[in-house]
C-alpha cells in the first residue's frame, strides 16, 4: 500500500480521485500545481465547484455520461485552462475504479501539453500559410489586367486573412505611368478592388474612386517608405490609418479592430496599398500575419506591374501603329472606299496589322493589306516600314511581284525571327481590271452587285521573310458595284475554329447587306464576325464605280 502511495502522490503526472458523487477525495501536488488551488480548496467538491479555470459543467457531464455510467474511459482529451491571464492547454483522461464489480469512482489525470499545442499550431499555421502562397501563384494574376489582378487578390484574402480589404493604387499606374503621382491634395491613389464578408456595410471609398491621400498619413508613409502598418486594437487606429474623418467612421461603424496597412512592391517601386481588416475575426493581427500578407502581396505587385508595363506596351504600341497608318483616305477615281483598323483589346496582342490606299500615276489604284508576325512595337515598327515601301515602289511603277520580292527582302533582313503576310492589288477603274498577288496572305473577298460572294483563287505565294520565292500576279475583272474586301486574320479567327469556318462567317456578314454603303458595311462585318479581343483588325472595303477614260 505504501507503494502505491508513494506512486500517486510522487508522480509528475497531476492525479485526482473522485467517489462515484464526482466528489475529490484526493489529489496529488502535480495536479494541485496544474490548477493553483491548496487542497482545501478541492477535497469533497465537485469539478464544477472548484474554481481552476476549466469548464467544469462539461467535464462533469463526460465523466457521468459516458466513465461513471457506461465504463468508457476519457483518453487524452485537450481542454484549456486560464490562470492569472495565462492560456494553457491540458491535456485530461479518466477511467472508472471499480472494486469486485462494485463502482467507486473516477481516476484522472492531467498533463500541461501547452508547449505540445503551441508547436503542433504553428505547424498548422504554417502549413495553411504555404498553402495560402501556392495558392496565391494559381489564383493571383491570371490575366494582364490590373484590375482583375487586385480582384483576385481580395478574393483569396477574405476571408481567410480578413474579413474586409479595400485595394488602392496609384493612380498612375493604371495609367501605365510610373509610380507615385502626387497632386495638391497629397498622393493620388485609386481604389480598384474591395470585398467584404458582410453583404452590407457602410463605405467611405467605392471602386473607381478616386482618393487624395495627405502627404502626413500613414498610407502616404507606406507608400514612401515601403513598409507595411500594423494596427491591433481601435486605439491604434484612431487618427492614423484613415483618409478622412468619415472613413474612420465607416470602419469605427463596420466593426473593425484591428488591421494592416501593407504597401504593394514590385521591382522596388510601391505601386499602392491594401488595406486588411478584421471585425467578426476578434483575434487581432500580429506580426506573423504582417510577414505572411507581405509576402503575398509582393507576390500580386509583381503581377499588377507586369500588367501596368504591358499596359504602356500596349498604349505605345498603339500610338505607333496609329502613327504609321494612313490617318485619311483621299477620294479616288472608279472606288468608293472605307476601312477599318482595330487593335487587340489584350494589352500583349497588339501587332503590325496595315493597310494603304494608294493613287498612281498611270490613274490606277493599289489596295494593299498586310500583317506582320509577332507583337508589339517592334510588329509595329516593320508594319511601317513595309508600308513605306509599298508605297514608294508602287509609285515608281514597279509591277505586284516585284514589289512583293522586295517586300521580302526587307523581312528576310530583319532576322529570322521577322515574318509577314501581305495582299496587293492594283485596280484600273477604266477596264475595271484589277491584278492581285499575295505572299502567303488570305485571299480577298468580292461581293457581286447580286449579293452572292466569292473568294477569288489566287496562289498563295511565299510569306515574305522565308526565302526568295515567285509571286504569280492574277488578273481578273471587277463587275460594277462590286465590292473588294481585303482583310486581316484576326477579322476571322476565332478560338477553337479553322479558317474555313471564319471565311464562311465573312461571306455571310457582306452577303447580308449588299447595297449598303462601304462605310455601313465595314461596321456590319465587324459586328456579325466579332468579337475580337485576341489580334489586330485591318478591313478595306472598295466599291468599283462608274468611271470613263
Amino acid at each position: 500500500m505504501r507503494e502505491l502511495n508513494a506512486v500517486f502522490d510522487q508522480s509528475p503526472i497531476g492525479l485526482v480521485l473522485t467517489d462515484r458523487e464526482l466528489r475529490v477525495t484526493r489529489t496529488n501536488a502535480a495536479f494541485r500545481r496544474l490548477v493553483g488551488l491548496p487542497e482545501e480548496a478541492i477535497i469533497g467538491r465537485r469539478p464544477s465547484e472548484v474554481d481552476d479555470g476549466v469548464d467544469g459543467a462539461m467535464i462533469e457531464h463526460i465523466l457521468t455520461g459516458q466513465v461513471l455510467d457506461s465504463g468508457v474511459p476519457v483518453v487524452d482529451v485537450p481542454m484549456e485552462q486560464t490562470v492569472a491571464g495565462e492560456r494553457r492547454v491540458l491535456s485530461w483522461s479518466a477511467y472508472r475504479t471499480t472494486d469486485n464489480g462494485q463502482v467507486l469512482g473516477v481516476l484522472g489525470s492531467v498533463m500541461d501539453v501547452t508547449d505540445r499545442a503551441q508547436v503542433v499550431t504553428a505547424l498548422r499555421q504554417a502549413n495553411a500559410r504555404l498553402d495560402l502562397l501556392q495558392r496565391a501563384g494559381s489564383q493571383v494574376g491570371t490575366t494582364l489586367d490590373i484590375h482583375r489582378t487586385a480582384e483576385e487578390l481580395a478574393a483569396l484574402a477574405v476571408p481567410e486573412l480578413a474579413d474586409r480589404i479595400a485595394i488602392d493604387l496609384c493612380d498612375s499606374v493604371l495609367q501605365g505611368d510610373d509610380p507615385p503621382c502626387t497632386g495638391r491634395g497629397g498622393l493620388r491613389l485609386r481604389r480598384v478592388a474591395v470585398r467584404d464578408v458582410a453583404t452590407t456595410s457602410v463605405v467611405a471609398f467605392a471602386v473607381g474612386d478616386l482618393i487624395a491621400a495627405p502627404l502626413t498619413s500613414v498610407a502616404a508613409s507606406t507608400v514612401w517608405s515601403g513598409k507595411p502598418m500594423l494596427a491591433r486594437n481601435w486605439d491604434e487606429m484612431t487618427g492614423q490609418v484613415a483618409y478622412t474623418a468619415g472613413q474612420a467612421d465607416a470602419l469605427h461603424a463596420r466593426g473593425v479592430h484591428s488591421l494592416m496597412l501593407v504597401p504593394l512592391i514590385a521591382r522596388g517601386v510601391t505601386l499602392g496599398v491594401a488595406v486588411f481588416c478584421r471585425a467578426e475575426n476578434r483575434e487581432p493581427y500580429s506580426p506573423a500575419d504582417v510577414r505572411l500578407v507581405s509576402d503575398l502581396t509582393s507576390r500580386a505587385a509583381v503581377h499588377i506591374d507586369n500588367a501596368r508595363l504591358y499596359t504602356r506596351e500596349h498604349a505605345t504600341a498603339v500610338t505607333l501603329q496609329r502613327s504609321l497608318l494612313p490617318r485619311h483616305i483621299p477620294p479616288v477615281p472608279g472606288l468608293e472606299v472605307a476601312y477599318r483598323y482595330q487593335p487587340a483589346s489584350q494589352a500583349a496582342e497588339v501587332g503590325g496589322d496595315w493597310f494603304d490606299v494608294i493613287a498612281l500615276d498611270s490613274g490606277q489604284i493599289a489596295l494593299v493589306v498586310g500583317d506582320v508576325t509577332g507583337h508589339g512595337t517592334h510588329a509595329a515598327a516593320l508594319m511601317g516600314q513595309l508600308r513605306t515601301t509599298t508605297a514608294a515602289l508602287a509609285r515608281l511603277g514597279h509591277p505586284p511581284g516585284q514589289i512583293m520580292a522586295q517586300l521580302s527582302a526587307l523581312v528576310a533582313a530583319q532576322g529570322d525571327e521577322a515574318g509577314a503576310t501581305c495582299l496587293y492589288a492594283v485596280y484600273d477603274p477604266v477596264s475595271r481590271r484589277c491584278r492581285l498577288t499575295r505572299a502567303g496572305h488570305l485571299p480577298p473577298a468580292l461581293l457581286h452587285p447580286d449579293g452572292t460572294v466569292e473568294f477569288p483563287d489566287l496562289p498563295g505565294g511565299l510569306m515574305l521573310g522565308v526565302g526568295q520565292g515567285r509571286y504569280p500576279v492574277t488578273d481578273t475583272q471587277l463587275p460594277q458595284g462590286s465590292v473588294l474586301a481585303l482583310y486581316t486574320d484576326g477579322l476571322i479567327e476565332q478560338p477553337g475554329q479553322d479558317l474555313a469556318t471564319g471565311m464562311s462567317r465573312l461571306a455571310h456578314a457582306l452577303a447580308a447587306s449588299p447595297a449598303q454603303s462601304p462605310d455601313q458595311l465595314c461596321e456590319s462585318v465587324l459586328a456579325s464576325t466579332g468579337p475580337h479581343p485576341h489580334d489586330d483588325i485591318a478591313l478595306l472595303l472598295a466599291r468599283t464605280t462608274a468611271q470613263t477614260s
